[in-house]
């Protein structure tokens, strides 16, 4: 590797270190990175960004107090340090570490998130809606909002408002991908990426079950590290000309989500590859505003039937589930090869094994609203960051 030849060469350099620790944490390969960054907060204790990295890798590994003891000299809202207070019990002390950030960024979707579980865990619902309510009314339309808000609606007995933010059958969209530039047909093309996606050098399998839904499944995130970039190009440019002429209108009064469609967003993307026992737990897509999944080979024995082998489900968030079952029916759907399904980015959704040995792979996608627009108007689909969810 480049990173560790320069290092080699230059040991005291701080900036390598930290671009090493950021290539281990792509790879979520965490104790090497918390290595990498105490060895560049050796040999510059104020390098920037170091010491939030290093907390987010210390609760990553359960080591809560080294986490707080990597933010000591930080006297502002600092999100990590609500993760540790909450890894060593102290949940009073992370509700207001969590509300700190969210005071000064409002747009903290992870904030959001672990804030409304604490509240919701101490029964604190009513307080959890008035947390909602302020954030939307402070501009803030993101997924992970939107998905807090339908369960604590839901929780609260508000089951019109509810229903409405968890799940709208009719926005739950299947339509045909346009056949990508330079190929006759969507067979060709789907025979041609299932390959690129299948020997990508870069296939990542082992993720933090407490922050990603993959059970089993592996991803591909480095896109364009293969031998053939241009399918992904092609495959991002026909993405974005069937979400450019995708409709959503307003359902009814209290419908958030089609007021927060973003004029300027990214296309985020990562290659999924699923056989035997592999499935996605219950999730959603907190970083996006609306989802999509291409489907590129799909088993033969993926049916709607009986347990559902290899099918997608849209349902209520577990928290409603569990309290509330009848509440939200589930929506199964069985993909189809060359089918695109889009979905708001806050619908609980899961997938189901096939229990075979044939490959299930699919292109799963977030449209990312971009907080500041950037110069030159709207980016093309080809900007797309390999981050993981």
């Amino acid at each position: 590797m480049l990173l560790k030849t320069a290092i080699g060469v230059r040991p005291d350099n701080a900036a390598l270190r930290l671009k090493l620790a950021n290539l281990h944490l792509d790879r979520y390969a965490f104790d090497d990175a918390r290595r990498e960054l105490e060895a560049a907060l050796r040999l510059d204790p104020e390098i920037d960004g170091a010491r939030q990295r290093l907390a987010r890798c210390c609760n990553l590994l359960h080591r809560h107090q080294e986490a707080l003891d990597a933010l000591v000299r930080s006297d502002r809202p600092e999100y990590e340090r609500g993760l540790a207070y909450a890894g060593l019990g102290r949940e009073a002390d992370a509700v207001r570490e969590y509300r700190r950030v969210l005071a000064d960024d409002p747009h903290h979707s992870h904030a959001c998130r672990r804030l409304s579980k604490l509240l919701r865990a101490s029964g604190q619902v009513e307080l959890l809606l008035d947390v909602c309510a302020e954030l939307h009314a402070r501009g803030v339309g993101h997924a992970q909002l939107l998905y807090t808000w339908g369960t604590a609606l839901a929780l609260a007995g508000r089951d019109d408002e509810a229903r409405a933010l968890m799940l709208d059958r009719a926005r739950v969209t299947e339509l045909p991908l346009p056949v990508p530039a330079g190929f006759a047909d969507l067979a060709a093309f789907n025979e041609a990426l299932a390959e690129e996606i299948l020997t990508n050098p870069n296939r990542l399998s082992e993720f933090p079950t407490g922050d990603e839904a993959n059970r089993g499944s592996s991803r591909i995130h480095a896109l364009f590290a293969g031998r053939r970039p241009e399918l992904f190009h092609a495959l991002l440019a026909s993405l974005q000309r069937a979400i450019d002429e995708h409709e959503t209108p307003a359902a009814g009064p209290f419908d958030p989500w089609p007021r927060a469609r973003p004029a300027q967003a990214r296309l985020r993307g990562w290659g999924l590859i699923q056989q035997g026992g592999d499935y996605e737990e219950w999730h959603s897509h907190p970083g996006g505003w609306l989802s999509g999944v291409y489907y590129v080979r799909v088993p033969g024995i993926v049916s709607a039937k009986g347990p559902g082998p290899g099918c997608i489900e849209f349902g209520p968030p577990p928290p409603v589930a569990r309290a509330r079952p009848e509440l939200v029916p589930v929506m199964r759907h069985a993909p189809r090869e060359g089918s695109l399904l889009l979905a708001p980015s806050h619908y609980a959704h899961r997938t189901i094994p096939t229990r075979v040995e044939e490959f299930r792979i699919s292109f799963a996608f977030d449209v990312v609203p971009y907080r500041e627009v950037p110069k030159g108007g709207k980016v093309s689909a080809d900007e797309v960051l390999a981050e993981p969810l």
